[in-house]
């Protein structure tokens, strides 16, 4: 069974998220400050972990900083913070995800789960950059790019795709449905290696080749 780390000094708060995950499988243990929290780290493997950001001792940006020095588990920020930078600075601190208090305990469930689906394949805490698909924000070597949505439709279709050409006439078909001329899509390509270009050391770089389009090159190629 996966296993979770919940820190947090809100006892309710970890009763009721222990129940929640244990309704679905996962095994849970709770660590209600910082030191707790970076011993269990040192001590045992965990799945994924859900760090608050107000702890008594320590802060859970500093947490997060230290574990990324032991483990790549996933972890999900679980704060009260709302703002931006609060956001941005917890997945610059080396988080995978970002949670506003109050929440839905099954939104919960389901990023929590997801999150153990990604670190089980190798996921997105190794990849060295995190997207906010609902802001279309990369962020990377703590810096962001915000994306248009037809970039970040590019973007997308190229990193799901590793290694893999688009010709002019499927990206034309793909993103807009085949409602414009030809020479957009080199317009498109163009901004949007501008925009990650800060980035190609952990996302990769996009190529092109005459008569064979467009692909994206993973970074360790």
């Amino acid at each position: 069974m996966p296993l979770v780390l919940l820190i947090d000094d809100h006892q309710e708060i970890l009763a009721t998220n222990s129940e929640y995950l244990a309704e679905v499988g996962i095994d849970v243990e709770c660590a209600d400050t910082g030191i707790k929290a970076l011993d269990c780290l040192r001590a045992k493997r965990y799945d994924c972990v859900v760090l608050d950001v107000l702890l008594p001792d320590l802060d859970g940006f500093s947490i997060c900083k230290a574990a990324r020095t032991i483990t790549d588990v996933p972890i999900l920020f679980l704060s009260c913070m709302e703002e931006t930078d609060d956001k941005v600075k917890g997945l610059m601190a080396g988080g995978d995800d970002y949670m506003v208090k109050p929440y839905s305990y099954e939104e919960f469930v389901a990023r929590v789960q997801a999150l153990i689906r990604r670190g089980g394949m190798g996921g997105a805490s190794k990849t060295g950059y995190h997207v906010d698909t609902d802001k279309r924000i990369i962020y990377a070597l703590g810096k962001g790019a915000v994306l248009s949505e037809r970039e970040f439709m590019l973007f997308e279709l190229m990193r799901a795709n590793p290694e893999k050409s688009f010709s002019t006439e499927e990206l034309l078909a793909i993103i807009w449905q085949g409602k414009a001329e030809a020479n957009v899509v080199s317009t498109l390509v163009s901004r949007l290696r501008r925009k990650i270009g800060f980035a190609e050391e952990v996302i990769g770089r996009i190529t092109s080749a005459y008569g064979a389009g467009y692909c994206m090159i993973p970074p360790n190629k």
